[in-house]
């Protein structure tokens, strides 16, 4: 608990983002990995080659667009400073460990954002969601469509508001990758399986009727074995890898 309650006070936030809970949650996701790294490795690093093996569809000329950068645990740091034109790497929150990770490339920078648009105000959620459309040779949304809403919904939402707010902020970060004038890839979770014993509770996080086809690739993260949560829940995330405007 001290060393997440430090994560979260040394971390660097977008305006709002500390009101929102985005520091205390990113302290959480920190502190469950120290705890789970065997069972995250997989997801981990299928992630990262999953970026790796796309990067050559990126415009030499243009830099790397990384939304979702968190604590850089699934990003192939080494494959984004090899790009010819580097990276930029996009949160809400900067934690001092991924802080001090970007600065040992000379290719790569961090940049603090809110591509919600909506965590300093009460306004709905835009549209399209405030992301560049242009200037970038290929765009990476890492593992951040499913918790887009934590800030203003829970998991699973309680009521149809809560949905409705889900569902513009997922549909509006599709939208700006698909309007984006270069490559886009996007891997996020879609379902997760809540399993006691021998039955299995699927909630959906991102409605797949929303997402542009079958995924190119698909795999499973055990994010919550069993002692996690509790010592009768298991809990896993499906998750997807799509190439969009390629």
């Amino acid at each position: 608990m001290l060393k997440e309650l430090y994560t979260s006070l040394t971390s660097r936030t977008a305006p709002g983002a500390r009101k929102a809970g985005l520091a205390r949650e990113v302290a959480g996701i920190s502190g469950r990995y120290s705890r789970q790294k065997e069972a995250w490795e997989n997801h981990l690093q299928h992630t990262k080659e999953c970026i790796s093996a796309h990067l050559h569809e990126a415009e030499a000329g243009e830099p790397l667009l990384v939304l979702g950068a968190g604590l850089c645990l699934d990003l192939p740091l080494d494959a984004l400073n090899g790009h010819p034109a580097g990276a930029l790497l996009v949160d809400a929150v900067e934690t001092a460990r991924a802080r001090h990770m970007v600065k040992r490339y000379d290719n790569l920078a961090f940049e603090l954002s809110d591509i919600t648009g909506c965590l300093s105000s009460s306004k709905a959620p835009p549209q399209v969601a405030p992301i560049p459309l242009a200037g970038y040779g290929m765009a990476i949304s890492c593992n951040i469509l499913s918790q887009l809403a934590l800030p203003f919904a829970s998991s699973p939402p309680e009521n149809d508001e809560e949905k409705a707010i889900i569902t513009k902020l997922q549909d509006a970060h599709i939208r700006a990758l698909m309007a984006m004038n270069c490559p886009a890839l996007l891997i996020t979770d879609y379902e997760r399986v809540e399993m006691h014993g021998d039955h299995d509770h699927i909630v959906t996080t991102v409605d797949r009727s929303h997402l542009p086809g079958a995924p190119l690739e698909a795999w499973q993260w055990y994010i919550a074995p069993k002692g996690e949560v509790n010592r009768h829940l298991d809990i896993r995330l499906n998750v997807g890898a799509w190439l969009l405007n390629a």
